[in-house]
C-alpha cells in the first residue's frame, strides 16, 4: 500500500504541547523538521521524504515520548518511506515495536492499524512470506471488526491485500477475486477500481498458468483504454504486455502479434523511454550437447523493431557453442519488446543478450 493511499487513512493533528522550557528549542525544530516532511511529500524528491521523516521521527520521541501515538505515527511515516526506498530491513526495525503501541494507545482493532499491518507486511523478507499472509489477513479483520460495516472498504483493502500476497507468490492471493465480484456489481467497467481488479485478476490466472481466464480479464479492459483521450492509461502497456506473455504461451502467436503492435502506437507516459522486454520464450536444450553433457553460451546482437519484434539477430561469438545456435536465434525470433520512444515516437533500437546454457549437475 502506498503512503496515505487509502480513504481510510488518518491525516492526522499534532498538539505541539511541551512543559519543560529547556525543550523549546527542540519542539521549534521539531515543527520545522515535519513542515520540511509535509512539503517533500508533495514531491517526487525520495532522498528529502526519507531525510525530514527520520528527523521528524527522531525530534518526535522527545517532544511527545517514545510511547506516544503521534511519535507512533511519525514511525509510520519513516517506516513507510523506507518501504518504498527499498528499504525494508530499516522499515522493519522501525514499524516492528510501533504494532503494540499502535494497539495500546487505539485499540487492537482500530482503524488505523490497517495501514502499519500492511506496511510491517511489506518489509518482512521473502522467507518470511507466511507471517506476510497473517498480517494481510489481521488487516481484513481489523475492516471486519468495524461498528460500521463498509464492504466497499472491506473490497478495496481486499484487493490491495490480494495484490500483495499475489507478488510474493502466494495461493491466498485468490482473495483479488473476490473483490472483483463486489466491484463488478457495483460500479461501471470504466471505473477505475474496476480496471485495476480486472487487471490484477488477469495477473492471478496468469500466475496460475489459467490462460484463458487471464486473457479474457485483461482484455475486458481494452475497450476502455481505447475510449481515453490524451496519454496511455497506466496499466495498458502492461495490459498488453501480459496479453502477449498470456497468448504466447497459450499458442496463439498471431493474437500475441496483434498486442505487439498496438503497444509499438501507444503515445507513453515517458516520451523518451527505454525498449522493455515483454515476452521471453525459453530456447531449447539440443538433445545433442545434452548427451555429449555440454554447456554453451552464445552472444547476439539484434534490432528491436518500432512494433517490438526483433530483426537482424546475428551471433557475436560464431566460433563458439556452434552446437547452440539454431536454437538461440530460434527463441530470440519469438521474443516480444515494447519498443523503444523518442520524442513520443516508436522507433528501432539495438539491443544484445547471451543465452546460457547449463547442464545441472
Amino acid at each position: 500500500m502506498k503512503l496515505k493511499k487509502l480513504s481510510l487513512a488518518i491525516a492526522f493533528t499534532l498538539p505541539l504541547f511541551i512543559n519543560a522550557s529547556d525543550l523549546k528549542e527542540v519542539n521549534t525544530q521539531f515543527k520545522e523538521a515535519y513542515h520540511q516532511y509535509q512539503a517533500a511529500i508533495k514531491t517526487t524528491d525520495k532522498k528529502k521524504q526519507l531525510e525530514y521523516a527520520k528527523l521528524s521521527y527522531d525530534l518526535g520521541k522527545q517532544v511527545y515520548g517514545e510511547q506516544n501515538i503521534n511519535t507512533a505515527r511519525l514511525g509510520f511515516n519513516l517506516g513507510s518511506i523506507y518501504n518504498n526506498t527499498h528499504k525494508p530491513e530499516q522499515a522493519r526495525k522501525v514499524l516492528a515495536p510501533l504494532i503494540e503501541i499502535y494497539k495500546t494507545q487505539l485499540g487492537k482493532y482500530h482503524i488505523e492499524l490497517v495501514d502499519l499491518y500492511f506496511a510491517y507486511a511489506k518489509s518482512l523478507p521473502y522467507k518470511k512470506n507466511d507471517m506476510a499472509e497473517r498480517y494481510y489477513k489481521k488487516a481484513l479483520t481489523v475492516i471486519d471488526e468495524q461498528s460500521e460495516k463498509d464492504p466497499l472498504l472491506k473490497a478495496l483493502i481486499t484487493l490491495d491485500a490480494g495484490i500483495e500476497l499475489l507478488a510474493i507468490g502466494s495461493r491466498k492471493s485468490k482473495m483479488i477475486l473476490d473483490a472483483q465480484e463486489y466491484l463488478i456489481e457495483q460500479f461501471p467497467a470504466n471505473d477505475k477500481r474496476v480496471v485495476k481488479a480486472n487487471f490484477y485478476a488477469g495477473k492471478y490466472y496468469l500466475a496460475r498458468k489459467s490462460y484463458g481466464k487471464s486473457v479474457e480479464n485483461f482484455e475486458s479492459n481494452l475497450a476502455i483504454f481505447e475510449a481515453l483521450k490524451g496519454p496511455t492509461h497506466p496499466l495498458e502497456l502492461n495490459t498488453h504486455a501480459f496479453l502477449i506473455n498470456a497468448l504466447e504461451k497459450s499458442g496463439k502467436s498471431d493474437e500475441a502479434t496483434k498486442h505487439c503492435i498496438a503497444i509499438g502506437k501507444m503515445r507513453p507516459w515517458d516520451d523518451d523511454q527505454e525498449q522493455r522486454p515483454l515476452y521471453r520464450a525459453n530456447p531449447e536444450f539440443p538433445n545433442s550437447m545434452a548427451r555429449a553433457r555440454q554447456n554453451g553460451s552464445v552472444k547476439i546482437e539484434f534490432t528491436i523493431s518500432d512494433f517490438g519484434f526483433v530483426t537482424d539477430a546475428k551471433i557475436i561469438n560464431p566460433e563458439e557453442s556452434k552446437g547452440f545456435h539454431k536454437v538461440a536465434l530460434a527463441a530470440l525470433d519469438k521474443w516480444r519488446y515494447a519498443p523503444k520512444f523518442e520524442n513520443g515516437v516508436a522507433v528501432e533500437a539495438k539491443s544484445t543478450v547471451q543465452l546460457d546454457f547449463t547442464i545441472a549437475r
